[in-house]
């Protein structure tokens, strides 16, 4: 048996193998083509449990699984693949692979906190006791960003604060709190803001971090990771300005606090030009840049037009991924392009269930997906 060292020459063709196979297991367009026909939520378990996502229904009876157990197993799903990687992985893809789960424990923090908080958004799959059997079914991942058993036993906002270990996050997170240790305390009115304070620090955090960590890394693997975590970084710094200018009736001024540190294409004064825009002028703003296309979306049914926007915005960072693909070059690259398309595969079947269980029109639903479903591939 051949033994290759992680991190090696050897490790760098073992990951690239095993991302690519990977991604030939992902799901065709056929695939959702045959989920929109079918009937119930146990129908599509049923129909994912007999390919690549046959591992997470074990000890459960697929064929009466519930639409919330079905997209919880789904997430499960996406982290154990990752932490499944870090097998192949050197000691910078491992720490690449931290960074990008962290974002399952900035979930479970935003979940406590809005559970606290008594707003409606909380969701009962990433409770305490679920989260635990996140951890159970993953069994190699570790919590790297909040203390579990600090973040579960909380009592106070402060002290689902205090969980998180990163000093310069738990003050963000403080002042974003504006000293409302009690949920009770926090007026109806202040209740949406501070939770959206509190997750835009949360996924500052993250993002900085992660795009901070490929801007060093160099070579052809550096240049490829820069490019699929940069355009991310680009277009959620474009849609934060978007969404509060819209939304939030943020000043420009304000808006600019939002953005990231992290900058890839868009440098500050295009977005200091966007903010200083009408929202409906997104489009010009962005004139010239590879995302101009993003915005430029018809101002008829408002609702439609977000959805589309948004739609556009997951199509953009799928398209990138595969790029990564089709450069033909090995390295760990790979590895962040597949975990991309995985992500945005769960995302489309989260779509695809909530359209049956809620007997949404199924004509319509393939314009809600990242992917087109126009072709046959």
């Amino acid at each position: 048996m051949l033994i290759v060292a992680p991190g090696s020459g050897g490790g760098r063709v073992a990951e690239s193998v095993k991302a690519r196979a990977r991604r030939a297991s992902l799901l065709k367009n056929e695939d959702f083509r045959h989920l929109l026909g079918l009937t119930s939520v146990s129908d599509v378990a049923v129909y994912l449990s007999k390919g690549a996502y046959a591992p997470i229904f074990k000890g459960f009876e697929i064929d009466r699984i519930r639409r919330a157990d079905l997209e919880f197993l789904l997430g499960v799903s996406l982290l154990a693949e990752s932490v499944a990687f870090k097998h192949y992985a050197g000691r910078k893809d491992k720490k690449f692979l931290d960074l990008w789960q962290e974002y399952f424990d900035v979930m479970l923090f935003k979940n406590h906190f809005r559970r606290k908080m008594g707003t409606p958004e909380w969701d009962p799959r990433l409770a305490a006791d679920r989260g635990d059997d996140v951890l159970d079914m993953v069994a190699d991942y570790q919590l790297t960003l909040v203390d579990k058993d600090k973040l579960f036993s909380a009592d106070s906002l402060n002290d689902i604060i205090m969980s998180v270990k990163n000093a310069e996050l738990r003050a963000a997170l403080l002042e974003a709190l504006s000293g409302s240790e009690d949920a009770s305390a926090v007026r109806a009115p202040e209740i949406q803001k501070t939770g959206f304070n509190v997750g835009m620090a949360l996924e500052r955090h993250y993002l900085n971090n992660l795009y901070a960590h490929v801007a060093g890394l160099g070579g052809t693997e550096g240049q490829w990771l820069r490019v699929l975590v940069g355009t991310k970084v680009d277009l959620i710094n474009i849609y934060w300005v978007y969404r509060v200018r819209r939304f939030f009736n943020m000043s420009p001024e304000e808006a600019l606090t939002q953005i990231l540190k992290a900058r890839y294409r868009l440098d500050f004064n295009i977005l200091t030009k966007a903010a200083f825009a009408e929202p409906d002028g997104m489009k010009g703003v962005l004139a010239g840049t590879p995302y101009a296309g993003v915005f430029d979306v018809d101002d008829g049914n408002a609702a439609l037009r977000e959805l589309e926007i948004e739609r556009r915005i997951y199509a953009f960072v799928l398209a990138v991924a595969e790029r990564v693909f089709l450069s033909g070059t090995l390295g760990f690259q790979n590895v962040a392009a597949y975990l991309t398309l995985k992500m945005l595969e769960v995302r489309d079947l989260i779509v695809v269930t909530e359209t049956i269980r809620y007997g949404l029109d199924r004509s319509k639903a393939g314009l809600l997906l990242c992917r087109s479903l126009g072709k046959v591939n």
